[in-house]
């Protein structure tokens, strides 16, 4: 795709009003792909002491472009997930190998308000589903955020809002708190209730550690085995907490290498039915490693 002088001088206009933005600076990707996996790892309410190990890709591409008024920015986002999973006879979770899809867009827009207040609205309407059967209403998830921050300096700056989020495996209202306190070096992020983040800055090189919390509901629409008796899932909600350092790399101005590691916990599968009485399976803590690309702004 080429797009005209005026297209790229709108995302150019729009990359540097984000730049200078709270909370902002240095958190947009452009577009990247990510690969997280998770070894091996035992369920612990499991007749069977059976196990499970898990498999993520995730694709996204972000374009913001810079409106008429000079004060708001709209980003148009896209994401393309896949889950797949390894475990002992499925832990009679009803999937028969198959893998689980999320596709999402996601409409932002960042509007600059009196006083240096920002808001920030997204709406992000989802597909979630192993896609083995036609598509029905629950395949389609929406989570959404409103969010207002307040920039009291260049180092700190402060929100909150109200989201409408899948992070916990079933969708549901949750309040929002944001606070950002910043350095020449360093970077210490909160962003309930999905993160906490503190990173330092080596020139190209980015060091710190994460906490983070993320999680969805998939429709299936299998049967799941029970020893002798099949019972219907109509669905599967999964969500989980991991906690390691991360580091990156800067190749060039645009080009960005991620990895990050360390252990996973609080993760938990929830299998939904009409027809199903429904089962709750935690999973032991373990580790996680993961491995990204992606094309950031280039730095003010």
């Amino acid at each position: 795709m080429i797009l005209n002088p005026i297209s790229q001088l709108s995302i150019v206009s729009g990359l540097l009003f984000i730049l200078s933005m709270p909370a902002m600076s240095q958190d947009l990707q452009l577009a990247g792909f990510g690969y997280t996996t998770f070894p091996e790892a035992e369920i612990m309410d499991s007749r069977l002491s059976q196990k499970i190990q898990l498999n993520e890709y995730n694709f996204f591409l972000n374009m913001p472009k810079r409106l008429k008024n000079k004060k708001t920015v709209l980003i148009n986002g896209f994401q393309y997930g896949l889950v797949t999973l390894n475990g002992d006879n499925d832990l009679h979770l009803g999937l028969d190998s198959q893998n689980l899809h999320l596709i999402g867009y996601r409409l932002t827009a960042i509007h600059q308000l009196a006083n240096d207040w920002s808001l920030l609205a997204s709406l992000n309407p989802t597909l979630a589903s192993t896609f083995n059967t036609a598509l029905e209403g629950e395949d389609f998830l929406f989570n959404g955020i409103l969010q207002f921050t307040k920039k009291k300096s260049e180092y700190f700056s402060y929100g909150g809002g109200i989201a409408y989020l899948s992070t916990f495996g079933e969708p549901a209202f949750i309040p929002t708190l944001q606070l950002t306190l910043k350095s020449n070096n360093s970077k210490f992020q909160v962003f309930l209730p999905r993160q906490i983040t503190y990173s330092r800055f080596y020139g190209r090189i980015t060091a710190g550690v994460q906490l983070s919390a993320s999680g969805s509901r998939y429709n299936v629409n299998n049967s799941s085995a029970d020893f002798n008796d099949f019972e219907y899932v109509d669905q599967l909600a999964y969500s989980r907490v991991i906690l390691g350092p991360t580091f990156s790399y800067l190749v060039g101005k645009l080009i960005q290498l991620e990895a990050s590691g360390g252990i996973t916990f609080g993760r938990k599968a929830e299998l939904q039915g009409d027809l199903y009485e429904g089962a709750n399976y935690d999973v032991a803590n373990g580790a996680f490693f993961r491995f990204g690309i992606s094309i950031v702004p280039p730095k003010k």
